[in-house]
This record gives C-alpha cells, sequence and structure tokens, in this order.
C-alpha cells in the first residue's frame, strides 16, 4: 500500500472515529451524566483515590467530546477552588493532548499534502502557526472562540509543535478553569458574596472575545 492511499485511510478513519463518537453522545444522551451534583457524589465516594477518578473520568471526557464546564464546576465542589483548578488543568490537559496526537497521527499528512498543493495560502499559515505556536495556543485558550474539544483534534492537523501545544493548553485553561471551580466553590459553600464575584468573573470571561475586536480594532 503505497503512502498516499495510507494517510486516506488514516484521514477517513479520524473522520468516522468523530462521527461515531457525536453519534454515541447523541443516541445515550451522555451529557446528562455529567451534572455537577450526580458528579460531586460518584466521586467523593472514591476517598482520597477521588482525585485520580477526576482526573481520568476528565481525560475521557475530553476525549469523547463531552462538555467540560459541568466537570470544572464540580472540581470547585468537591476539591475547592485552588485543588478543583490543578485537577482540571492536569485532566484537561492530558486529554487534550492524547486528542492532539491522535489527530496528528492520523491526519495531518493527508491535509498538509492538500494545504500544499492547492491551498498554498491556508499552508502558509499553517507555517506561521508552526513559528508562533506558543502564542498562538495561548491566544485560543485565553479567548474562548472556539470549542475546547474540537480545537485538539484541528491543531492537531497543522504544524504546531506538540511542545506548544501542551505549554500553551496548561497555561491558557487556568483562568477559566479558576473562574469555574470558584463558582462551584461558592455554590458548595452557600456564600452569596462569592457567587456573585464567580458570576461577575464568569461574565467577564465570556466578554473576552468581543473585548478583544474592540480592542483589534483600535
Amino acid at each position: 500500500m503505497n503512502k498516499r492511499k495510507l494517510d486516506w485511510i488514516k484521514f477517513i478513519s479520524l473522520m468516522l472515529i468523530i462521527v461515531v463518537i457525536l453519534i454515541l453522545i447523541r443516541v445515550f444522551e451522555a451529557g446528562r451524566f455529567l451534572s455537577p451534583s450526580l458528579l460531586r457524589e460518584t466521586i467523593t465516594g472514591y476517598g482520597v483515590a477521588a482525585p485520580i477518578i477526576f482526573i481520568i473520568i476528565y481525560i475521557l471526557a475530553t476525549l469523547f467530546f463531552l462538555p467540560g464546564t459541568p466537570l470544572t464546576i464540580s472540581s470547585g465542589l468537591i476539591f475547592g477552588s485552588f485543588l478543583g483548578t490543578v485537577y482540571t488543568v492536569i485532566g484537561a490537559t492530558i486529554g487534550a493532548t492524547l486528542s492532539f496526537i491522535i489527530s496528528r497521527y492520523l491526519g495531518k499528512s493527508f491535509v498538509e499534502k492538500i494545504l500544499k498543493n492547492k491551498y498554498k495560502k491556508l499552508y502558509s499559515y499553517d507555517k506561521k502557526i508552526e513559528e508562533n505556536g506558543l502564542l498562538v495556543v495561548l491566544f485560543l485558550r485565553l479567548v474562548p472562540l472556539f470549542p475546547f474539544n474540537g480545537l485538539n483534534f484541528a491543531l492537531g492537523l497543522t504544524k504546531l509543535k506538540k511542545r506548544d501545544f501542551i505549554i500553551g493548553t496548561a497555561f491558557g485553561i487556568i483562568p477559566g478553569s479558576f473562574v469555574l471551580a470558584f463558582f462551584g466553590n461558592s455554590l458548595a459553600e452557600l456564600n452569596i458574596m462569592k457567587i456573585v464575584i464567580a458570576v461577575l468573573l464568569f461574565v467577564l470571561l465570556a466578554f473576552t472575545p468581543i473585548l478583544y475586536k474592540k480592542f483589534k480594532k483600535r
């Protein structure tokens, strides 16, 4: 089998994996199992192993395109703002890296050939991503314009260095993770002041893309 056919098979396999995952999520309504209250009840039952269980769940959720927001809020409910943020960042970064590696192995060669031969302008952007990888990933993670899970697979198809992806993801998701974990912790404590602060931080985070666009126009 020649390399071109192998690249096609790998890319089609990647697309099929993503489609099957999305269908399974839809059919089994997997998102309903990620309610913060249910997660808190389940994870705390593991005692000292709870952090490891939480991280494993987060890794799997990231790989299978499940929403991370309920999990991150749960981290604050279960472990508090600081540790919740730490465990979230660990789980999300590992899950994102695995998605990135899978995507790169199955699809990068195929996409790179198409860009190089038919879409030279897009290929030049790919080169820029390679040269400024860390800053690109930091920006994409800090400014939530794109879905986290989808972005992991998309970036795997570029020339982005794995090291830049991992570092940029780990540091870029800290602010958002902390805000959601802080919100979860405020719910656990039923502290009205903390809840108000958490909501304000969440609103500020949600408006980051709009603020960025206004700043860029200036």
